[in-house]
């Protein structure tokens, strides 16, 4: 397989820096939602994934110093909204967990670069492992969001992404982590877009 090399600035440093931020970002609501919620199945899914998550921030946060370069801070103006909503005890699981949702490859990208060199081999492996992580924390979640949909009668549906408008906030804020936090996923899918017309 074809490796670059680091004689130059790499292409995605933005990708690293994406991946940490959003990482850490999941893994602060993962776990205030874990704090909120009075179903111990659930709890113990949402801390195993929050640990899981902000592990991974620190890891890709240490990458980019490695490469020779700093993460760089980028607020999210929605994350204080998100978060209050998830650590409250007074919203359901059921209204956070949302409709069961229709999902992509979030990784395609990521998967083509492995292919085709784009990543140094330490960076190559470590979004290997990575992406292998988040698939098992995906499955985990799911299975815990189908537990709570079934204890509250939802039907098993499946929703196209789009959050009914009558009740637009908690489900659309779960539509930002599931599958391993979508939010940062949406940051991480626009951060390769921007990354790919560069290239």
């Amino acid at each position: 397989m074809p490796t670059m090399t680091m004689t130059e600035k790499p292409s995605y440093l933005g990708l690293l820096n994406a991946i940490s931020l959003a990482e850490s970002e999941a893994g602060v609501y993962l776990e205030a939602w874990a704090n909120a919620t009075d179903d111990d199945e659930l709890a113990s899914t949402l801390r195993f994934v929050a640990a899981r998550e902000t592990s991974h921030g620190e890891l890709f946060c240490r990458r980019l110093c490695e490469l020779g370069y700093d993460l760089r801070q980028k607020p999210n103006p929605k994350a204080a909204t998100r978060l209050a909503r998830y650590a409250n005890p007074k919203v359901p699981d059921c209204e956070k967990v949302g409709p069961e949702r229709e999902e992509g490859d979030t990784f395609a990208d990521i998967r083509q670069g492995i292919a085709s060199g784009v990543y140094d081999t330490m960076t190559c492996n470590m979004l290997q492992w990575y992406i292998n992580e988040e698939a098992d924390s995906g499955q985990r979640l799911r299975e815990a969001y189908a537990q709570v949909r079934a204890k509250a009668g939802m039907a098993p549906t499946k929703s196209n992404g789009h959050a009914a408008q009558t009740d637009a906030g908690p489900s659309a804020d779960a539509q930002a982590i599931m599958a391993c936090m979508t939010a940062g996923f949406a940051k991480l899918e626009k951060t390769l877009e921007k990354l790919a017309k560069h290239r």
